[in-house]
């Protein structure tokens, strides 16, 4: 799969997998419209993309599956319409309207009831209802659908949790870009440099390499949700660093370390090590049949001990955009082989001075999981290494 027309055919191959698995939940759940709704946002991309290979860049995007029939995408511009039809992989590509992202789109919510309604479907599921609509787009469909209308978004969300092989490969792929993209932060980072100059050098690779779309996060707070500055590096910090990205295989994944710079203090050492440590029992505890829960808890044995705070949930499904099933406290979902998950323990000192993070993506195998991660959760940058760099 070295050439750029092995991964076409096989994202071919996948997009038959997943129309072939849409109609057979709309079968089960006597449903004759899917309404699928998107946008050109992380955690917003991933329901177009899925079923129609192109998401546009902000505005918003709507697939309609009526039962037995060929799919239909719909965009707001010409633009849109141009590179689904070039990029994509639904044949019947359509637009209405300019793509003003400030003026009401009312001319292509008419267009879609009006599809819709054609159809005198009984039962119609929209996925994104209730998540990702803003109120104007919800109540027109509410108020002018035909047929009984409920909210898909579990549905197709249970669907995207489980990957074939082939979805799997391509993961592996787009972690590959993501691994030689964080490579970069210990090649550039060193005191004195700017968060967004280190950010920048990572970028160029990620986005040289094919990634459509990046997160690069480089922080030596507390948390690391921060879009690069120009804050300076200090002489002595632990620096939590982040890539994650959408391959050109539109495969979302993450890939988070920590980089010691100088000489840290035993504090920072002890919420590194707690921090290393919680991946380590992650992956004794990732196998079939234990919860979300299980993984949480795992996760919180490593730093009940410590005065930490904890920045964000612990981790969730990933592939084409985040999936099910999020890892949280008390959690009952049930891990099964054929997920990916993305785990990434968050911890910050009690005063919110430093923090330390890390991320790993895993496949859930027949018998327990497989990191992807090939660096090390941790590096360090001596004074003299940092001098020899510079």
């Amino acid at each position: 799969m070295s050439t750029a027309k092995s991964i076409e055919a096989m994202k071919k191959e996948i997009m038959n997998q997943r129309w072939a698995r849409l109609e057979k939940e709309m079968d089960h759940l006597d449903l004759d419209v899917v309404l699928i709704y998107g946008k050109g946002i992380i955690t917003q991309y991933g329901n177009l993309y899925y079923f129609g290979g192109y998401y546009p860049i902000l505005r918003h995007g709507f697939v309609i599956k009526i039962k037995g029939q060929e799919p239909i995408a719909y965009y707001n511009t010409r633009a849109d319409y141009f590179l689904a039809k070039e990029k994509g992989t639904i044949q019947d590509v359509r637009f209405v309207g300019t793509g003003d992202v400030i003026q009401a789109e009312d001319p292509l919510l008419v267009e879609i009831a009006n599809v819709i309604n054609a159809a005198s479907p009984n039962k119609v599921s929209i996925v994104g209802l209730k998540e990702n609509m803003n109120i104007k787009q919800y109540e027109y469909l509410m108020n002018h659908l035909k047929g009984e209308i409920s909210d898909g978004t579990r549905m197709l969300a249970n669907i995207k949790a489980y990957k074939s092989q082939e979805e799997i490969d391509m993961v592996r792929i787009s972690f590959e870009l993501a691994e030689k993209s964080y490579a970069a932060f210990h090649k550039a980072i060193q005191p004195g440099k700017t968060c967004s100059e280190i950010a920048g050098e990572v970028e160029r690779i990620a986005r040289g390499n094919g990634a459509i779309d990046t997160l690069v996060f480089i922080e030596e707070g507390p948390f690391f949700l921060r879009k690069p500055t120009r804050k300076v590096i200090s002489e002595n910090a632990l620096v939590t660093c982040y890539v994650e990205l959408i391959d050109e295989n539109g495969y979302w994944v993450e890939k988070g370390g920590l980089i010691a710079v100088g000489e840290i203090s035993d504090e920072m050492k002890e919420l590194a090590e707690a921090c290393v440590q919680a991946m380590e029992e992650v992956k004794k505890t990732l196998k079939p049949g234990r919860t979300v829960g299980d993984i949480a808890d795992s996760i919180h044995q490593q730093i009940d001990h410590l005065h930490v705070k904890i920045g964000i949930w612990h981790g969730h499904g990933i592939g084409v955009d985040h999936d099910l099933p999020v890892i949280s406290d008390n959690g009952t979902e049930i891990l099964e082989e054929g997920m990916v998950i993305s785990v990434h323990p968050n911890f910050a000192n009690a005063a919110e001075e430093f923090g330390a993070s890390i991320a790993d993506v895993f496949i859930i195998t027949n018998d327990g999981a497989e990191s992807l991660s090939k660096l090390p959760y941790m590096s360090f940058l001596s004074q003299k290494e940092s001098e020899r760099i510079g």
